[in-house]
């Protein structure tokens, strides 16, 4: 059922507004990535935006050339050499988010730098690891160990799925894909009940001599469940890691980020999966205790508009003393230094405290118009994060939480409704819900791409549309005569994947590895009973003539 409302004029009313503030890059479409040619080195217990490496014999690295990368984006990882003759010694892992009920497959690029073609005992090796929930998956990267792991109701709880290179494989990249390898690929029936995250480990090693001038190459690491949407992060080397007082983009007034000097704490922006506008987000992936060491800053022009910040939050471990802040201060001059006569601040506190990975719309309750921010021509938007969830409530507990931001603004009015899930590929159909944090808003909605307008379909917020075939779903919130921005994303809908094709038939003589005769394959009794029967009419006939 429709809601009907005056939409047209509602629009025409929203557009003639005097002036709004704007962001720059307010969904971090704008980075710059890291210089080719450059290279980022990490040992045990650190790693590059996403990972973590949980043993090395000597380190490894990030090397940004996207002309040496598999698919010509970012860089790739590799271990420093010499690697070990066993896989433990080398592990770099990640946790990433799982389910129990769809069919989960695992892919990934590899190629040997090695001095000839000939790259034969170097190994990789995938081995997947079962968790209830994030922390144990963490606490057993953190131990280097198995953990509280699951094994209960699974066929393939954590086994390893084995590649060695051959001796002209070197020098060229090999992409395993479950194609190539159905191990990679794990059926409902594989995976343990409960499972929540997967310790995704990927280990290397060199036999039987370890050399020097030998490395291994990794790349375009995905985990793809339920859909097309690539589960891990960072998975093709590609996000720019940001240090303190590091801005996104380097020239003009953008987004800077403050880590008050302590070069420990890590950031970070880059595409992923989960983005809820365009395709980046920003993430801070450890804090401290307080919010003046982990922000994310931009001074902008205050154009006379009515100013109210918000910003899109996610986690994948809340907690009420997960929290982030939003601030706004207000300043004469371009560049945020000279404070106004009349400070008016904005200052708001929102506890990460809800449901794991999923999008939170933060927005401020306070509103300054320029009637009381006075002579101030530009403001300060400060996104601030801490964590006290330790058990003294002064710092983080034992594992980081790390906290993705996507979609700010300064602009009060109507929030942008967010889809969830997110827009990727989806077998069969996929029922969207579509929501706005502005309460009572109705969402209008097209499904190609159009911009919708009062004959649009509509529904209140919180209430879902059912995609059953590829489609551009844009949509835009109304309330209080006002409609929010238009949000856009593209649903692509496939059929099925074929199913595994069946194992190879097995012939067998009788014989056995072990000191016990092997049954005799259906088959051959089956040829066997055909050539007696034959025999039989032979001599039959040969008995006739006689």
């Amino acid at each position: 059922m429709k809601i009907k409302t005056t939409l047209a004029a509602a629009l025409a009313l929203a557009w003639s507004a005097a002036s709004f503030a704007a962001l720059q890059n307010s969904n971090f479409a704008e980075f710059d990535a890291p210089a080719d040619g450059t290279t980022a080195g990490y040992d045990v217990g650190e790693g590059p935006p996403g990972w973590y490496l949980t043993a090395a014999t000597n380190g490894g690295s990030v090397i940004y050339d996207a002309s040496e990368a598999f698919e010509g984006v970012g860089g790739y990882w590799v271990f420093e050499p010499p690697l070990t003759t066993g896989f433990g010694a080398n592990k770099f892992e990640q946790c990433v988010p799982v389910n129990d009920t769809d069919t989960l497959e695992i892919s990934y690029a590899i190629h040997a730098e090695t001095p000839t073609d000939d790259a034969a005992e170097l190994g990789v090796r995938v081995n997947p690891n079962f968790y209830a929930d994030l922390a144990s998956c963490l606490d057993a990267q953190a131990t280097d160990s198995g953990g509280d792991r699951l094994s209960d109701g699974g066929s393939r709880p954590n086994d390893d799925v084995d590649f060695t290179f051959g001796s002209d494989d070197g020098r060229q990249w090999i992409e395993r894909t479950p194609a190539v390898e159905p191990e990679l690929r794990y059926t409902v029936d594989h995976i343990p009940d409960g499972s929540r995250y997967m310790n995704l480990s990927i280990r290397m090693r060199d036999r039987p001599t370890p050399r020097d001038n030998v490395r291994i190459r990794l790349d375009n690491v995905r985990v793809v469940q339920g859909g097309s949407t690539n589960r891990v992060v960072n998975g093709r080397f590609e996000h720019a890691p940001l240090a303190d007082g590091a801005p996104l983009v380097a020239t003009g007034n953008g987004w800077v980020v403050d880590r008050d000097g302590d070069a420990a704490l890590k950031a970070a922006v880059g595409p992923v999966g989960f983005a809820l506008s365009g395709s980046n987000v920003f993430y801070m992936e450890n804090m401290t205790g307080n919010f003046g060491s982990s922000r994310l800053d931009q001074c902008f022009p205050l154009e006379g508009a009515d100013i109210r910040p918000s910003v899109f939050a996610q986690t994948r471990r809340p907690d009420p003393e997960l929290q982030v802040r939003l601030n706004v201060d207000f300043y004469t001059d371009d560049a945020c230094t000279s404070s106004a006569a009349s400070d008016p601040r904005i200052r708001q506190d929102f506890a990460l405290d809800g449901t794991a990975r999923e999008w939170t719309a933060l927005i401020a309750e306070e509103v300054r118009s320029a009637g009381e921010y006075g002579d101030a021509t530009h403001g300060l938007l400060s996104i601030r994060v801490r964590d006290r969830s330790n058990e003294a409530g002064d710092g983080p507990g034992a594992f980081p939480r790390a906290v993705y931001l996507d979609d700010a603004s300064v602009a009060a009015g109507v929030a942008t409704p967010t889809f969830s899930p997110s827009p990727g590929e989806y077998v069969d159909s996929v029922e969207v819900t579509l929501e706005s944090a502005t309460a009572d808003a109705v969402i209008y909605y097209t499904l190609d791409g159009s911009d919708p307008d009062d004959s649009a379909a509509n529904v209140p917020s919180g209430g879902t549309v059912q995609i059953t075939s590829t489609s551009t779903l844009t949509a835009r919130a109304f309330a209080d005569g006002l409609f929010s921005s238009a949000r856009s994303g593209d649903y692509t809908i496939v059929g099925p994947p074929p199913p595994p094709p069946p194992p190879p038939s097995q012939l067998s003589t009788g014989c056995s590895v072990s000191d016990r005769p092997a049954p005799l394959d259906p088959t051959l009794w089956a040829l066997m009973a055909l050539a007696g029967a034959a025999l039989y009419a032979r001599r039959r006939r040969r008995a006739l003539k006689i």
